[in-house]
């Protein structure tokens, strides 16, 4: 039995009877000549998938980069508006 996933740019395929993996990937174009094939076996298909398993939790659990934040100036005093306009009472 085969199982086949397809995708836009490749097709992967586990063949039960003879323990393969297979990847086909295609060219941009819809043509099949330019087709190029990876078999593995099922020790190979194993370790491929234990390496893209660790690589997604990898990223999946990785802390983003924290931002930090603008720090805005006082004023020289803290009721100090710089932009207020000034009044005098005389």
């Amino acid at each position: 039995m085969k199982i086949t996933k397809e995708l836009k740019h490749a097709t992967f395929e586990y063949d039960e009877e003879a323990k393969e993996f297979n990847i086909l990937t295609k060219p941009f174009g819809e043509s099949t000549a330019g087709r190029n094939n990876i078999t593995l076996n099922k020790i190979y298909a194993f370790a491929f998938t234990r390496f893209v398993v660790r690589i997604s939790q990898r990223n999946w659990l990785r802390n983003s980069p924290k931002k930090q934040k603008e720090r805005i100036e006082l004023a020289e005093h803290p009721f100090e508006d710089p932009d207020q306009t000034e009044f005098s009472f005389e």
